[in-house]
């Protein structure tokens, strides 16, 4: 009796946490994602990556005949903190997506731009992910920052007419 019992209790877990997974039936008013056939792969932007610049861009792009045809930004992360590091390759890495010829319509697109991990001495590869709602996430580990310091050498003998010539306003041969 008591295994039934807790036979019973797994079994009836297992069923709520599958129905509270979320999974439900299709919502046939939502438009499907088209499959994506073809596209270059997202880079984070060095400059952006050094800067340790990060956030979400979105973009809503519109499919004719399998090409994308129109992208317009509608939310990034402000000017100030970057936004326009990261804005534009989004958009140019959209251009490089291909669709079957048959897909046609519109939808929205997030790139999300994230720096974790611990720190690297070298630059490595970004991490990229696409999920199946067609939302891209680039995430990046930081590099240590490096400083090199350079002995600046005082003027030679040799240079001292030439350098001499600049004082006067006149130039060395």
């Amino acid at each position: 009796m008591r295994k039934e019992l807790h036979l019973a209790g797994l079994l009836g877990a297992v069923l709520l946490a599958v129905s509270a997974s979320g999974q439900t039936a299709p919502n046939p008013a939502t438009p499907a994602v088209p499959i994506l056939q073809g596209s270059a792969l997202p880079m984070y932007p060095p400059i952006a990556k050094a800067a340790h610049v990060t956030g979400k861009v979105v973009v809503r792009v519109t499919v004719k005949d399998g090409l994308m045809v129109q992208t317009d930004v509608l939310s990034k992360p402000a000017v100030a903190s970057g936004g326009r590091l990261l804005e534009s390759p989004t958009v140019e890495n959209l251009k490089t997506w291909r669709f079957a010829a048959d897909v046609t319509g519109a939808f929205t697109v997030t790139y999300t731009y994230e720096i974790s991990g611990t720190e690297t001495e070298e630059p490595t590869n970004a991490k990229v992910e696409m999920l199946p709602s067609l939302d891209v996430m680039i995430t990046a580990r930081p590099v240590k920052p490096t400083v090199i310091y350079q002995k600046h050498s005082s003027p030679s003998a040799d240079t001292s007419p030439h350098e001499a010539g600049h004082a006067q306003g006149t130039s060395a041969p």
